[in-house]
């Protein structure tokens, strides 16, 4: 099976959990060592013409990660709620929970690496490099920005040879991996959330621990102070380390999550609005209803009504 075959039963699975919420699996890569394929973004707009890829153009939530990097064209990616524009050398994470949807308007064309955070944390703990934080695949506080010319050739060039090796009969397992090291470190270096940034090893280890717990936890646990606990901190310590590295406070950041996975369920799913308050840890859904419209600023019904049809 290759990289678009498998990138069809991704959408394939799409439409059967259509009847209860939308969410995209990883498959095995084409060679099971290595846990990452490059998709060019343009085969799989010629596929959404074909009507092989319908759902390409409509919100969808995945349960692995994204990197893509854009090489020409202008147009806008949608990651949750927002629509980022992008050109040539865009960089977009889109992480584990997130939903997206592809341009297929616009078609900027790219590059689209798709790997899962057990791979991406068997590389880096290889490596004894921190220019490149696994917390970018735990926040997205910063899911895009822009490399210089200079960096997003090399980062293309790279991907040249990771496609090329890939064809080989007998393809160099180390030799592919070691590529797609290269390549986390060519975006690790380049990304915003690096420069002039000084973070002890503890704080973005505290910070790492902090974001995992809470997507794991939020829905039945939003206290600040308890999370400050379980990873062995102060509350303003751990409140320190969240406003350096994305400039938000604990709660802002336990906010922000429930917010998000409220309005994705209300996009993405067709259950009620009390059944996705209590999903969320919400005993009474007026308090829900209370809550989410202070924080976005409408109803749950009013937004899902603006985002009524799945296209964000």
């Amino acid at each position: 099976m290759g990289i678009n075959d498998r990138f069809i039963s991704y959408l394939i699975d799409y439409e059967i959990l259509m009847t209860s919420f939308p969410e995209i699996e990883f498959k095995e890569t084409a060679i099971p060592e290595v846990g990452f394929e490059v998709i060019d973004l343009n085969s799989l707009y010629q596929m959404a013409d074909q009507g092989a890829l319908p759902m390409l153009g409509k919100v969808h939530r995945i349960n692995f990660y994204n990197l893509i990097i854009f090489s020409n064209g202008k147009g806008r990616h949608l990651v949750d709620f927002s629509r980022l524009p992008v050109e040539r050398g865009s960089v977009i994470f889109i992480n584990k929970g997130q939903i997206h949807r592809f341009d297929t308007s616009s078609r900027p064309g790219g590059k689209l690496v798709v790997f899962t955070d057990d791979y991406i944390r068997k590389v880096m703990a290889a490596t004894d490099l921190h220019l490149f934080s696994s917390s970018h695949f735990l926040s997205s506080y910063l899911p895009s920005f822009k490399l210089n010319h200079t960096a997003v050739q090399s980062l293309l060039n790279l991907i040249d040879l990771v496609t090329e090796e890939y064809h080989n009969n007998q393809p160099n397992i180390p030799y592919l991996q070691t590529l797609f090291q290269a390549m986390l470190i060519k975006v690790g270096e380049a990304s915003p959330s690096h420069r002039g940034k000084v973070v002890s090893q503890y704080h973005s280890h505290c910070f790492e621990r902090f974001m995992k717990l809470l997507q794991e936890q939020f829905t039945v646990n939003r206290d600040a102070h308890q999370y400050a606990s379980m990873i062995g901190t102060t509350y303003k310590t751990l409140n320190i380390i969240c406003k350096t590295m994305t400039g938000r406070t604990v709660k802002q950041l336990i906010d922000a999550q429930t917010i998000l996975e409220a309005k994705r369920q209300l996009v993405l799913s067709g259950t009620q609005v009390q059944q996705i308050a209590q999903g969320l840890g919400f005993e009474e859904s007026s308090n829900f209803v209370k809550y989410f419209k202070k924080h976005a600023h409408m109803t749950p019904a009013q937004f899902r009504k603006h985002h009524e049809g799945g296209q964000g």
